[in-house]
């Protein structure tokens, strides 16, 4: 590793209409294209992830259970969040096997503004997927 720590920008969540929602958390050291194998600096990264999807009866308490675990398991771990922190869907708009559920932007939105994070999607006008910023 690295660096001090890990960091990441945020959670990643998926929803399959069937199982239920998945999260994961990507993290990275700080090395970015500086390895120096003679000085046994090599860069490394991670994912932590549900091992199965969360389901349950109501959609919202699974993502809830997916969001809050992966990132108490990542604080567990030291991974730290960057400042522009954010919960984003796969894909952004579903993957072909796994269509977002309908309202997933404000779904997601909210779950960012719960951990005190910034919403990445604009729920007005803005095209399938799009950022916000």
């Amino acid at each position: 590793m690295i660096g001090p720590q890990y960091w990441s920008t945020g959670i990643t969540v998926s929803c399959d209409s069937r199982a239920g929602w998945g999260a994961h958390v990507d993290f990275y050291d700080d090395g970015h294209g500086d390895d120096d194998p003679e000085r046994g600096r090599i860069s490394t990264e991670g994912t932590l992830r549900t091992r199965y999807f969360v389901g349950g009866g109501d959609q919202v308490d699974a993502l809830t259970l997916a969001i809050d675990t992966v990132k108490a398991d990542a604080e567990k771990l030291g991974i730290a969040w960057s400042e522009a922190a954010t919960v984003y869907h796969a894909g952004d708009d579903g993957l072909p096997d796994q269509p977002a559920p309908e309202g997933w932007r404000e779904l997601v939105n909210s779950h960012a503004t719960r951990l005190g994070w910034q919403p990445a999607y604009r729920v007005d006008t803005a095209p399938s997927g799009e950022l916000s910023g």
